[in-house]
């Protein structure tokens, strides 16, 4: 198969010069639309960036015609990157590439957008025979994955594809966890805690009788919870009477998930009856409000499906022994899913991500790009 190393690694290190740090990404948006057409392809940038605070236009959408029938595969990156990403300056090795170490480097996700351009232009450039492809490249999503979430949906017809956003090659995602965002404001009792602490209701108490029967960290196979925020009480002498604390529970499993939520709640249920007492001949109890949001998704891909047999067998070609698995952490993935998409996540060579010491590694590099142009000409739908 045939591949330009240099001009995939030349459009990779065009793109990490553009500077689009999530929310800031209008620049790497207009770039892209540009490119795009310059490629052939059909563009359309929806509206997502009027839907949450962004300087950019909307999410771009390329389309490539096919040269066979078939429904269109979708591929699909994110143009913005973690801070510090400004004014980023490559050095690139025999085998890989950094920045100077002053920023990152942005190989997440400017490698899986890079592959994404190399693999349309080489589909124009050969002779064999393809399918039309879908190129969606999402905004912010580093930050709550707000381009996916808006993302006009209605311009696809495509159901299934690759997501070009994982680390190692040798690790196929296609296993994600939904997680809740968990909400606890706690209301005690103030009282004077040297004169009469008695008096009062500790709402960190409280907290923490709910946190003392309460299971946290690893669950199980498929879940885990934490909680990572605690923000309450200004003084020493009185009596904390209002807490606020966030947290998150996550797994594989929606109904893992909920049985999960359901019992940290309960904690705090527990609590409230252990500190309701009597002040002054009336009752008195903490007041608990707890707030369970999806934060996103689960994503579960079959091993099975024929796309996760397409990839692998791709990367089996060119010697990788690659196996589909399961992510701790969420990605657009996980939003696509939930939208009815089919779309395993694939590394791109890149490691130490959202670091100063972020690289891209040249061989992981190349052959994602190979697996993933071999599993586009193989797709038939």
């Amino acid at each position: 198969m045939k591949i330009n190393e240099k001009r995939l690694v030349n459009t990779f290190l065009e793109l990490i010069k553009i500077d689009s740090e999530a929310f800031n990404e209008k620049a790497m948006q207009e770039f892209m639309a540009a490119r795009l057409k310059e490629l052939g392809c059909t563009v359309y940038v929806d509206n997502a960036g009027k839907k949450y605070d962004t300087n950019a236009k909307g999410n771009v959408i390329g389309v490539l015609p096919g040269t066979v029938k078939s429904k269109p595969i979708i591929l699909s990156s994110h143009i913005d990157t973690v801070v510090p990403g400004k004014g980023i300056k490559a050095v690139v090795k025999k085998n890989r590439i950094t920045s100077d170490g002053t920023t990152i480097l942005g190989a997440d996700d400017k490698a899986g957008v890079a592959i994404i351009l190399e693999v349309l232009r080489t589909l124009k450039e050969q002779n064999e025979p393809y399918p039309p492809v879908e190129a969606v490249f999402t905004l912010t999503e580093e930050n709550g994955m707000q381009g996916s979430k808006n993302l006009d949906y209605k311009k696809l017809k495509g159901r299934e594809g690759i997501i070009l956003d994982n680390e190692e090659l040798t690790d196929l995602l296609v296993q994600g966890p939904a997680v809740n965002t968990i909400e606890v404001r706690i209301k005690g009792l103030a009282a004077h805690a040297g004169v009469c602490p008695e008096k009062g209701i500790s709402a960190l108490e409280v907290a923490a009788y709910a946190m003392s029967i309460m299971k946290l960290g690893r669950i199980d196979k498929e879940t885990v919870a934490n909680f990572g925020v605690v923000q309450g009480g200004q003084v020493t002498n009185v009596v904390m009477d209002d807490l606020y604390l966030k947290g998150e529970a996550r797994s594989l499993s929606d109904a893992k998930l909920a049985k999960q939520t359901a019992h940290m709640k309960a904690c705090f249920e527990k609590a409230v009856k252990r500190f309701t007492k009597k002040i002054d001949g009336k009752v008195c109890k903490p007041e608990v409000k707890f707030i369970a949001t999806q934060r996103y998704p689960a994503v579960n891909v079959p091993k099975n499906h024929p796309m996760v047999k397409v990839i692998i067998a791709a990367a089996k070609e060119q010697g990788v022994a690659m196996r589909a698995m399961a992510s701790g952490g969420g990605c657009d993935a996980n939003i696509l899913s939930g939208f009815g998409f089919t779309l395993p996540n694939l590394g791109v060579g890149c490691r130490g991500c959202h670091t100063l010491k972020e690289s891209l590694e040249l061989d992981e590099f190349y052959k994602a790009f190979k697996i993933t142009l071999a599993a586009v000409l193989a797709y038939r739908k």
